[in-house]
C-alpha cells in the first residue's frame, strides 16, 4: 500500500503548480475526485483532502454537485514569473537532475518494463492515446502502471518525489510538450518494443528518450530565458525519507545508531539521560522516548532501570531483537527496499561516480576499505562502498539518494549474523573486500561496478529470503535482478 500522506502531498504540490503555471486557470474545473484518484492510484478520501487543503489556501471553489473550480485569477504575466522563478532557483540542479535518471533509473526501468503485464501494456497505450488527459496527469499514472507492481514502497517514494520535482512541473508548461512533439510517442514506442520483446531496441529506446528530455529542458531554458542564479541560492533535489513529525524518532533513531556504529557510544556504555539527548538533538522528550524504545525492540540498546539505556554488542543485536513489533517489522521492509533499490542502480552510479573521482578521492576510499580490514567487521563493506558515492558522485541528485539509503542499512542491525559469526562474516566479506580493493586500485570502474552489484544482488536475495521466514511477505514480492 501507498504512504498516502505522501501522496496526499504530492498530488498537492502538482496541482498547486499547475494553477501557478495556468494549466488550470480561473473557473476552470480540476479533475473529479474519481478521475483523480485514477491518475495517482489514491483513495478518494486523500484527493478529498487535498482539494480541501487547496481551498483553505484560497487556490479553489469546493462545492456539492460542481465540484472543485480555480478560485484564484493569475495574469499572463504572473503566470510567467511563476515558471521562471520555479525554473530559476532549479536550473543547475535540474540539469544534474536529469543527467543522473539514467544511472539511478536506467536499470530499475529495465526490468520494470521486462515484468510488465499484457494487461498494464494495454492501460499504458489507452493513457497515450487518451489526448484529453492533461499531460502531467498522464504521466502521474503511466509511472505508476509501469513501476507500481514492483513491489518497493520506498522506490515508489521515490518516483514520487522525482516527479514532483522534475517532471510534473516540467509538463505543467504547455510549449514544453512540443519539443517531444518531433516524431512517434515515445512511450508508445516503448510499449511496441516490450509486445515484441525486443530489449535490445527497449533499451535504446530508454538512452534516445533520456538524450531527448535533456535536450528539451536545454531548450526550455534558453527559449523562456531562465536567469542563472547564484550556485548559493539553488533548490537542491533532496531525498528526506522521515521528515514528517511523526516520523521524527525514526531520523534520530538512524542517527544515534550511526554514532554508535562510529564509536561514539561503545558497547558497554550507556547514552546520555533522555533530557540531555532531547537538548542536544534538538527534539522533544516524547520523541527520545519513541526513539529509545525502538532502538530497544531493535536490539541495538537495553535500558536498565536505575543504570540507563546500555548499548549492546553489534552481534548480540539478533537476540534482543523483538522481531514480532510491527514498527520493527517496517523497518526491516525498509531495510530490504534500500538495498533492492541498490541493486537496480549500484553498477551504474559507482561506475560514473568512480570516472569523475580524483586520484586523492580514490586513495581515500581505499584507507576507508583498509580501515574496515583493521577494525574486524568486513560486513561494513556495502555501507563504506555507498557512503563514498553519496559523498563523491558527480550529480547532487545520486548524492542525495545514496545519502538517504545508505542511512537505511542501520535498520539490518539485529540482521548482522545472516552469514554467520563474525568469522564467518569476514571470510564471506573478504573475497569481494580484495577484489574491490584491486579494482580500485586499477582505477577499473566497469571491473568495480560490476563486482560490488554481484555482492549487492547476492545480500538482497539473503535478506529477503530471511523477511520472509519472519513471514513478512511483503518480501517475497520484489523483482531482484540477476547478478550479471
Amino acid at each position: 500500500m501507498q504512504n498516502e500522506m505522501g501522496l496526499q502531498q504530492v498530488i498537492y504540490e502538482l496541482i498547486e503548480t499547475l494553477i501557478k503555471f495556468g494549466v488550470h486557470r480561473y473557473g476552470d474545473p480540476l479533475p473529479t475526485i474519481k478521475d483523480a484518484s485514477s491518475y495517482f492510484l489514491a483513495s478518494a478520501d486523500t484527493v478529498r483532502l487535498v482539494y480541501v487543503r487547496l481551498k483553505h489556501e484560497g487556490y479553489i471553489y469546493l462545492s456539492t454537485g460542481v465540484g472543485a473550480t480555480v478560485k484564484v485569477q493569475y495574469s499572463d504575466d504572473e503566470i510567467r514569473q511563476h515558471i521562471k522563478s520555479y525554473f530559476s532557483l532549479r536550473k543547475s540542479t535540474l540539469l544534474a537532475f536529469a543527467r543522473s535518471a539514467h544511472p539511478l533509473f536506467g536499470y530499475a526501468q529495465w526490468m520494470a518494463w521486462k515484468n510488465i503485464s499484457v494487461e498494464t501494456l494495454d492501460e499504458l497505450e489507452r493513457i497515450c492515446l487518451n489526448q484529453d488527459i492533461c499531460p502531467p496527469y498522464r504521466m502521474s499514472r503511466q509511472l505508476m502502471l509501469i513501476y507500481g507492481k514492483m513491489g518497493n514502497e520506498l522506490f515508489i517514494r521515490l518516483i514520487w518525489q522525482m516527479f514532483t520535482f522534475f517532471q510534473g512541473p516540467f509538463l505543467s508548461v504547455f510549449q514544453n510538450i512540443l519539443y517531444f512533439k518531433t516524431g512517434n510517442d515515445p512511450l508508445l514506442n516503448m510499449i511496441n518494443l516490450c509486445r515484441d520483446k525486443n530489449w535490445t531496441m527497449l533499451q535504446q529506446a530508454f538512452d534516445d528518450y533520456e538524450k531527448q528530455r535533456l535536450d528539451a529542458l536545454y531548450q526550455f531554458f534558453d527559449d523562456y530565458e531562465i536567469p542563472d542564479n547564484d550556485k548559493e541560492e539553488q533548490v537542491d533535489f533532496d531525498w528526506n525519507i522521515y521528515k514528517k513529525t511523526s516520523q521524527i524518532c525514526y531520523s534520530l533513531c538512524l542517527e544515534l545508531l550511526i554514532e554508535i556504529r562510529q564509536g561514539r557510544y561503545t558497547a558497554g556504555s550507556c547514552l546520555p539521560s533522555l533530557s540531555k539527548l532531547a537538548s542536544e538533538k534538538e527534539v522533544g522528550l516524547t520523541t527520545v522516548r519513541r526513539t529509545i524504545s525502538l532502538l530497544n525492540h531493535l536490539g541495538a540498546v537495553q535500558s536498565v532501570n536505575g543504570v540507563g539505556t546500555k548499548v549492546l554488542l553489534r552481534q548480540d543485536s539478533a537476540e534482543n531483537c523483538d522481531f514480532t513489533n510491527v514498527t520493527i517489522r517496517k523497518r526491516l521492509l525498509d531495510f530490504l527496499h534500500s538495498l533492492h533499490i541498490l541493486s537496480l542502480s549500484c553498477r551504474a552510479c559507482a561506475q560514473c561516480t568512480i570516472e569523475s573521482m580524483t586520484q586523492d578521492m580514490i586513495c581515500d576510499w581505499l584507507k576507508k576499505m583498509e580501515g574496515i580490514k583493521r577494525s574486524g567487521f568486513y560486513l561494513d563493506l556495502l555501507y563504506c562502498c555507498y557512503e563514498q558515492i553519496s559523498l563523491n558522485a558527480p550529480y547532487s541528485a545520486i548524492q542525495s539518494v545514496y545519502g538517504a539509503l545508505s542511512k537505511q542499512f542501520f535498520w539490518g542491525f539485529p540482521l548482522q549474523n545472516l552469514h554467520g559469526d563474525q568469522v564467518a562474516a569476514n571470510a564471506y566479506y573478504l573475497p569481494y573486500l580484495e577484489n574491490l580493493q584491486n579494482y580500485l586500485r586499477c582505477a577499473d570502474s566497469a571491473g568495480f561496478a560490476k563486482e560490488l552489484e554481484r555482492m549487492q544482488i547476492a545480500e538482497t536475495e539473503l535478506v529477503a529470503k530471511y523477511l520472509v521466514s519472519l513471514n513478512i511477505h511483503e518480501a517475497s514480492v520484489l523483482f531482484i535482478p540477476e547478478a550479471d
